[in-house]
């Protein structure tokens, strides 16, 4: 190929079908890509699992601090 030769310029494909608009309700970067809730999830830990974890924690860091305190 020489200098003077014109290199075709690579052609834009067009498009199946022109974009839907985005729902009022769903933000544009996330459209179509939604996937619902598995329902083992639901069912995973009952409320009261984490709080009781939670609690014992609390009760464990309250009572070290207070044994530091009163061993001191």
């Amino acid at each position: 190929m020489t200098v003077d030769q014109h290199v075709p310029a690579p052609e834009r494909p067009v498009p199946a079908r022109p974009p839907t608009e985005t729902p009022e309700c769903e933000a544009s970067t996330c459209s179509g890509i939604s996937t619902p809730e598995s329902v083992e999830l639901h069912t995973a830990w009952p409320g009261w699992i984490p709080l009781l974890v939670i609690g014992v924690m609390v009760v464990c860091c309250v009572g070290f601090a207070v044994g530091r305190i009163a061993g001191w």
